[in-house]
């Protein structure tokens, strides 16, 4: 399997209303955080309908990292997952505590 494809198939994984950090699945499969990221914005660059649920993959702060990118729209991915349920501080972040998905779950 491709390394990006197995970033997707683990993201696949995270259920509705959780979370995990670029951190978490590259410790998962053995990757660097940054690729995770890569493989991630790879999928903005797709015509298609992505089916994986990358909004659901933060970063370690517990924050959004994708408003720095500009080919995904501003508030794109807080919306998403506002909309699943998790919920952001007037600063902007999530506690990881509450939201981020247990790795076994993921196996």
């Amino acid at each position: 399997m491709k390394t990006y494809d197995k970033v997707y198939a683990l993201v696949k994984k995270i259920p509705k209303g959780k979370i995990s950090t670029y951190g978490q699945i590259g410790q998962m499969i053995g990757l660097n955080p940054r690729v995770v990221g890569w493989a991630l914005n790879r999928l903005a660059k797709v015509k298609t309908t992505p089916t994986v649920p990358w909004q659901r993959v933060i970063n370690s702060k517990g924050t959004i990292s994708t408003n720095k990118l500009s080919n995904i729209p501003l508030d794109l991915q807080k919306r998403l997952l506002e909309s699943e349920g998790i919920k952001f501080d007037k600063n902007g972040k999530t506690d990881l505590k509450k939201y981020q998905i247990n790795p076994s779950s993921c196996n």
